[in-house]
């Protein structure tokens, strides 16, 4: 039974309900109910609603909180839109529910203010997406070499400053190897630039394909002319991914010549300058620089197809 209390609450809620049990069957209407109803006070949801009740009383108990359901009202309630909540009493749900009855050209009005606002996020956020993406692209473009599609001097000049502050941080070592390729301008004079470029990306991913630590990195800083950058590394481990490299570029060339003509690939060799910086020493990145400079020039004089590191600790 609805006491007087409870009717007292539904006359207070401004627009038009009807208290109801799971099976339709209609407990309570409001005044504003009453009013459109010409003071009728129908037994069963049935009299309200256009479809089916079996179907209608689904959609209600399908959910317990306030939930617009798309349902069409028929007689005085026809220009009105219904959403249901279900009954909690003491925390517990009771098998009754409470429909509201809203204005529909006020619901549908809302819901097209809401969509069209949703249309305009979504446009928004679309837009904010791919200023993102390009963005993205056009710095990957500036820190991106782009015969190779290794990273440039650009970013090899932002990876060195970041890494030496972090390594002065950690008090970490880490090492710098500048490579450089062996009489290359006789591949460009002899074959054609075609292959000289065919050549240089060829190296390019034989060098990223040598780099096995997930932080090391390669870059293309000049013509025919790469940098590596080694976290955590000192002056032996510098020396040993040095001679790697030209090991691993000595490999490629014997394999062309055992399987045959590559066009892709002319036999060429590597020289590489190793310099590390170590913590407590006073050695900026332009001086590594210099330093892995000179190592490379030494690698030169020794003959070329060799890596060399300076004995000197500053």
């Amino acid at each position: 039974m609805v006491t007087q209390e409870c009717l007292a609450i539904l006359n207070a809620i401004s627009l038009p309900v009807v208290l109801m049990d799971g099976q339709g069957s209609i407990k309570a209407i409001n005044a504003h109910t009453r009013r459109l109803l010409n003071d009728e006070e129908p037994s069963h949801i049935d009299a309200l609603v256009s479809i089916r009740t079996e179907s209608f009383l689904r959609m209600v108990r399908r959910n317990r909180y306030c939930a617009h359901l798309a349902t069409r009202l028929i007689g005085p309630l026809a220009e009105y839109y219904p959403a249901s909540s279900r009954v909690c009493l003491d925390d517990e749900w009771q098998d009754c529910y409470l429909i509201e009855f809203f204005p529909r050209d006020l619901v549908v009005g809302g819901m097209s203010r809401l969509s069209e606002i949703r249309r305009r996020e979504a446009s928004l956020q679309r837009s904010y997406v791919r200023a993102r993406e390009s963005e993205r692209a056009a710095l990957s473009q500036a820190n991106q070499d782009p015969l190779t599609g290794i990273a440039n001097r650009r970013a090899f000049d932002c990876w060195l400053e970041q890494l030496y502050r972090e390594s002065r941080h950690n008090a970490f070592p880490f090492s710098l190897l500048l490579v450089d390729l062996d009489y290359f301008k006789r591949i460009n004079d002899d074959y054609g630039h075609d292959t000289g470029d065919k050549v240089l990306c060829a190296v390019a991913s034989l060098l990223s394909a040598s780099l096995v630590r997930k932080g090391d990195q390669v870059a293309r800083i000049g013509g025919e002319e790469f940098a590596v950058l080694l976290p955590n590394t000192d002056r032996r481990g510098a020396e040993d991914v040095a001679w790697r490299l030209v090991m691993a570029l000595r490999s490629a060339n014997k394999k062309t010549a055992d399987v045959g003509c590559d066009e892709r690939w002319v036999p060429v060799t590597l020289s590489i300058g190793a310099a590390s910086w170590l913590p407590g020493l006073p050695l900026s990145p332009a001086a590594l620089m210099r330093e892995a400079d000179q190592a490379l020039y030494l690698a030169k004089a020794q003959g070329r197809d060799q890596a060399a590191l300076l004995k000197t600790d500053n």
